[in-house]
C-alpha cells in the first residue's frame, strides 16, 4: 500500500516535470524544483487538502517565484561584490571590515523598522528556512499575504540597501 505521497509522486512527477520545462532556461535542472515541490509536500497533511491538483501546482509556481527571487538577490550581491576577491587581503582592512560591519548593522535597523508581523515572516523565511505555506499557517494568515509582505520586506531591505552602497 502506498502513503498518499508516494502516489503524489507517482501521478505528478511527469506533469510536474513538464510544468518547470516549459519555464525555465535551457540549463536549469526541472528535477530539482519537482524534489523541492514534493520537499514541501511532505511537510504538509495531504489528507486536509480539499484540490490536490491546484494545491501542487500552486506549490511548483511559488517554487518558481521562489528561485526567481533568490537568483535576483544572487545577481545583485554579484554585481555589488565585482570588486571583491577572496585572494586579495586588502579586502579585509579595518576600514573595510568596519564598513562592513555598519553595512550590517543598518540592515538590521531596516529590519526592525517593519512591522513586527512582516519582520516576523521575514524572519521566519530567510533566518529560520520556514517555507512560505507554513509561515502562513503558523500564523494564521493566506498565502497571498505572507507574499506580499516578504515582496514588502524585500522592498524595504533592498531599498536601504541601495542608499547604503
Amino acid at each position: 500500500m502506498r502513503t498518499p505521497l508516494e502516489q503524489v509522486v507517482i501521478d505528478y512527477s511527469g506533469p510536474l516535470a513538464r510544468f518547470f520545462q516549459r519555464r525555465i532556461r535551457a540549463g536549469q535542472e526541472a528535477d530539482d524544483l519537482v524534489q523541492e515541490v514534493f520537499g514541501r509536500l511532505a511537510r504538509q497533511n495531504l489528507s486536509t487538502v480539499d484540490n490536490l491538483h491546484g494545491y501542487i501546482f500552486q506549490i511548483a509556481a511559488n517554487v518558481l517565484r521562489d528561485q526567481a527571487r533568490r537568483a535576483s538577490t544572487r545577481a545583485f550581491i554579484v554585481a555589488q561584490s565585482g570588486d571583491f576577491d577572496a585572494e586579495d587581503q586588502t579586502s579585509f582592512s579595518p576600514e573595510r571590515v568596519l564598513q562592513s560591519r555598519e553595512t550590517l548593522q543598518s540592515l538590521v535597523s531596516a529590519l526592525y523598522e517593519l512591522p513586527p508581523s512582516v519582520r516576523n515572516v521575514f524572519s521566519q523565511y530567510h533566518f529560520d528556512g520556514v517555507s512560505q505555506v507554513e509561515i502562513a499557517r503558523r500564523m494564521g494568515m493566506s498565502l497571498s499575504t505572507v507574499e506580499k509582505q516578504m515582496a514588502k520586506a524585500n522592498a524595504h531591505l533592498l531599498k536601504r540597501l541601495r542608499k547604503i552602497l
